[in-house]
């Protein structure tokens, strides 16, 4: 599968493979250019990747997304939806 390139004027600036690499790139680069996570998410370029990469709910989650901490967000979440239904637990409900 073909990484994410986050990239700021042409210069690249960071790499995701995968989920847990596309979250750590976009908190560690929210920080040093927030403009250029900025970018990508509001153009969806963040959203069309996730959904060549077979994940069309966040995908589709992510469209709606107005900032980087929007996008951050909405991947915990649904990182954590999937840490639940891994464990027997339909997404979106809390353990007991």
């Amino acid at each position: 599968m073909e990484p994410f390139y986050f990239k700021s004027y042409n210069k690249l600036i960071g790499v995701a493979c995968d989920l847990e690499s596309l979250l750590a790139e976009l908190e560690c680069l929210n920080i040093y250019d927030r403009d250029a996570v900025n970018y990508h998410v509001l153009n969806g370029h963040i959203s069309m990747w996730l959904e060549y990469m077979g994940m069309h709910d966040l995908a589709e989650n992510l469209k709606n997304a107005k900032t980087p901490e929007d996008a951050i967000r909405e991947i915990k979440s649904y990182k954590m939806s999937l840490k639940g239904h891994r464990n027997g637990m339909k997404p979106g409900r809390k353990k007991r």
